[in-house]
């Protein structure tokens, strides 16, 4: 069964911001874990009270990924507290 990924990631903490070094870092990271494609999508995020410019990765997959350890890299990484991951089960029809 298809499934749906998406990765949620805030900014850099200490200018609540994304510039192009640490969207180069989280689409290096992207590029090698989901080599078949992967869709971002921008926005404003809120954690703790506090907004920020934050990401999604979204990804379609034929199979459940384990991505704890890559997450935890990448968490290491940008110095986050935490990167959020959801998963869905998808029924998928090409139109």
């Amino acid at each position: 069964m298809p499934y749906k990924v998406d990765i949620y990631i805030g900014s850099e903490n200490s200018t609540r911001k994304i510039d192009k070094k640490y969207l180069e870092k989280i689409r290096s990271w992207a590029n090698r874990i989901f080599p078949n494609g992967y869709t971002i999508l921008k926005g404003k995020g809120f954690y703790n009270g506090i907004g920020e410019d934050s990401l999604v990765i979204s990804v379609l997959l034929e199979k459940d990924p384990v991505l704890d350890s890559e997450i935890a890299h990448l968490k290491k990484e940008l110095k986050q507290e935490s990167i959020l991951l959801a998963k869905y089960f998808v029924e998928l029809e090409v139109v």
